[in-house]
């Protein structure tokens, strides 16, 4: 278990704003805070508050300490296990009946993780974090203190720390030359840059261990990752998503995030923040490896918002003549009912569409917590009983296979992905085909049994047209990622159910997690 380490300061003690210790406020043209600029802050904040816990989740691939902060009430803090027990059997409904799951949920706290700086060119993800942990630990409204008392928000103060202190240190050496907007000319991620938000299911990057890990140490019911790159001149993007959407989603968990984004922009709009958009063609989510769809597998309402980006914390103008001549009538739409006019776009307006996006989801969380606990329990429970009576009840995964790696490298990563994994030890006979003793078995009435099904079925991307009889829409991303053909591994499904025979002969396969000491210098398990 990761240790949770509380402070004891009292809340009412002086609480450091974050320009009293970045120098500027996050947001300021031409400022950018580091990472360790951001923990700095963060840990200054946890040695003043007792709102506000920060531990330590791991390591990055260039050995940077990894942080998230707890913040909620100091009596929630104080019984944070309990929570995340609760948290954590709601997760794992088999063994719980719908009475249990009401009561744990009406005892229960929303968990929210929420972060940003994925894309660490999208910098204003990393900074907003700062401004919104300040806020959520100082602001004695009824709004936020609503959310501390119902909400135990897990914050990021950036998904990509390496990326962050290389981007902020990039920019603040070009300041004022011509290359104060250029582009980085390496990878703001080790070895995988841009795509580190594509490794969901491969989990190849030693951060989305940690992150894969981290969200199942604290089961979070809402994922909110931010992004910065709404369609211009839209000011945000929010769900609902474009289509097509992965076909095993859960559709409870589709429903959470479709409500959540209009949240979002009904408290934009309420504060007059116009702009705001949702679906059209570009963001579907169809593909299952992005680190913030894929947990709507494991039934969490997991999604990201793209907002507006000039480039870095340089301002910049607008006019009508800037935007795409389909956009300059300023049309009003059912999904874009407040058309951006144009105007100054700076790093502080994307910093608070981000904060105010934020809140609204907490907001959200803190009216609607019960639901949310016991949506994650039924999410799973019906995924269960989906697979207890319908095909494919199961995977077979003989080891004989042509690289003999392979099998295992792809059960390692669904298993790291919370999947139980079996082998029988026995040979076994179903559906005229005898199975060997070792082989593995997937059994799907688990529940994220609609993971397995996503990553090891094959894809048949819907036909879509541009207008009927027009040229198919592009994919925004992968269309096809089948594992067991891009691994050439041989899987077997199951169309039959599984017999009391075969259920005898399955072993679970078990292993103890790693704790996090010094010496290990990633999530590995």
């Amino acid at each position: 278990m990761l240790a949770v380490i509380l402070v004891t300061a009292p809340a009412a003690a002086q609480i450091p704003t974050p320009a009293s210790v970045l120098g500027f406020e996050p947001g300021a043209d031409f400022h950018l805070a580091t990472y360790e600029e951001s923990v700095e802050y963060f840990q200054l904040l946890d040695a003043s508050s007792d709102r506000i816990s920060m531990m330590r989740a791991g390591r990055t691939s260039e050995g940077r300490d990894w942080w998230i902060a707890l913040i909620s009430s100091p009596e929630n803090l104080s019984s944070v296990e309990q929570y995340r027990d609760i948290a954590d059997k709601l997760a794992h409904p088999a063994e719980l009946s719908d009475s249990e799951a009401q009561s744990l949920s009406l005892e229960g706290k929303a968990i929210v993780d929420v972060n940003g700086g994925l894309h660490a060119s999208e910098v204003a993800g990393a900074q907003h974090t700062i401004q919104l942990a300040y806020e959520l630990v100082a602001d004695e409204s009824p709004r936020i203190s609503a959310i501390r008392q119902n909400v135990i928000t897990v914050l990021w103060p950036s998904l990509n720390p390496d990326g962050q202190t290389m981007i902020a240190d990039w920019y603040s050496s070009n300041i004022g030359t011509p290359y104060e907007v250029s582009s980085m000319p390496w990878l703001y991620q080790k070895y995988i840059g841009h795509d580190n938000n594509r490794d969901a299911y491969m989990l190849n990057m030693i951060e989305s261990r940690v992150l894969a890990r981290t969200w199942q140490e604290w089961d979070p019911q809402i994922i909110y990752v931010h992004h910065q790159s709404s369609p211009f001149p839209t000011r945000i993007w929010l769900p609902p998503f474009a289509e097509p959407i992965a076909s095993f989603t859960p559709p409870i968990m589709a429903r959470t995030v479709n409500t959540i984004g209009m949240t979002i922009a009904q408290m934009l709009e309420s504060r007059g923040m116009p702009g705001a958009v949702h679906m059209g063609t570009g963001f579907d989510a169809w593909y299952p490896g992005y680190v913030d769809y894929l947990p709507m597998m494991q039934n969490q309402a997991a999604f990201w918002t793209e907002t507006a980006l000039y480039r870095y914390a340089t301002p910049h103008f607008y006019t009508l003549s800037d935007f795409p001549p389909a956009r300059r009538d300023l049309r009003v739409e059912s999904l874009y009912p407040s058309p951006w006019k144009g105007g100054w776009w700076r790093l502080s307006d994307a910093v608070d569409y981000m904060r105010v996006g934020s809140l609204a989801v907490l907001d959200y969380a803190a009216k609607y917590k019960e639901d949310l606990l016991y949506n994650r329990y039924q999410s799973g429970r019906d995924v269960i009983r989906k697979y207890e009576t319908s095909a494919p009840y199961a995977y077979f995964i003989p080891q004989d296979q042509p690289d003999p790696v392979a099998p295992v490298e792809l059960l390692r990563r669904l298993a790291f992905n919370g999947l139980r994994i079996y082998q029988l030890n026995q040979d076994v006979t179903h559906e005229g085909l005898t199975q060997d003793a070792g082989t593995w078995v997937l059994p799907l009435d688990q529940e994220f049994g609609e993971l397995a099904r996503q990553v090891l079925s094959v894809q048949e991307y819907p036909d879509l047209r541009e207008y009927p009889d027009g040229p198919p829409e592009q994919p925004y991303d992968a269309a096809g990622w089948t594992l067991s053909y891009q691994m050439d591994v041989n899987v077997i499904e199951v169309t039959q159910p599984l017999t009391p025979e075969i259920l005898s002969a399955m072993q679970e396969l078990e292993t103890e997690a790693l704790a996090w000491e010094e010496e290990i210098a990633d999530a590995s398990p």
